[in-house]
Formats: structure tokens, sequence, C-alpha cells
């Protein structure tokens, strides 16, 4: 895919969404914001805690982990061309994810996907029109 990131601390593609794993006081969490359901969700040591809808770029979850109160802030900024997380107990800062996306997405990739799309469906179009006798 022409825009996927795949790194220790941040998962990025533009089909599964934006995941979010990091390790506190030896429990797992993951932050995930989905790309197409708005669904953002929030795992503690493979147990979902957090499901619900955001509309909004940047979602604020509180949660308890290892018997802390965790906030989460996680989401998109800047027009979307930054991704993050931020996570704090008692407002100290925990786990930190800033990464700018911009810099993976190649404008050319981006309009051969739309060249290719166009032409598959005149293609597909013209041939239905054919079997149908509209062409």
């Amino acid at each position: 895919m022409f825009n996927s990131i795949n790194r220790d601390d941040l998962k990025l593609s533009i089909r599964d969404g934006i995941y979010f794993p990091f390790i506190y006081k030896g429990h797992q969490v993951v932050a995930h914001n989905s790309a197409w359901s708005f669904r953002e969700k929030i795992w503690i040591d493979d147990s979902l805690v957090v499901s619900q809808l955001g509309f909004k770029m940047t979602g604020t979850h509180t949660v308890d982990v290892a018997g802390d109160r965790m906030e989460i802030q996680f989401g998109y900024r800047d027009g979307m061309k930054t991704v993050f997380l931020t996570a704090r107990v008692d407002g100290r800062v925990v786990h930190e994810v800033v990464h700018e996306i911009n810099s993976e997405v190649k404008p050319w990739a981006i309009v051969a996907f739309a060249a290719a799309g166009a032409a598959a469906g005149y293609g597909v179009g013209y041939l239905v029109g054919l079997l149908i006798g509209g062409a």
C-alpha cells in the first residue's frame, strides 16, 4: 500500500487505520483509530476496554492500567499530516508518539491510483454498455 507505516510504536495504513501499541508497567496497551468507521478502541492486555464512535480527529479516553488512572489522547493533527498518541498518568507523560505522515504520501501514487481507477471504471462501463446494447 502506498501509505503504510509499520514500526514498533505505530502501525498505520489506509485500510486498517492507526494502531499505537505500547507497554506500561508490564501491561500491553493498544489504542486504535479506525480509518473507515470512526471507531476508537483501546485494549489493555488484549481486553477491549474502550469502543466508541469518535467523529473528531482526536480522541481522549481515561482507563485504568496497573492501578493507575491513565489519560490517553490519540488521533490526527495538522490537517491529518501528523498522527500522535500521548498517555499521561497524574499529568505526567508516560508514553508519546508523534509521526508526520505527509512524507510517506507519494503524490504520484495518488494520481496513479486515481487514473487506474478511472480507466478501470471506464472500461467496465464500456463493456457493460456493449453487453446491454447501450454503447
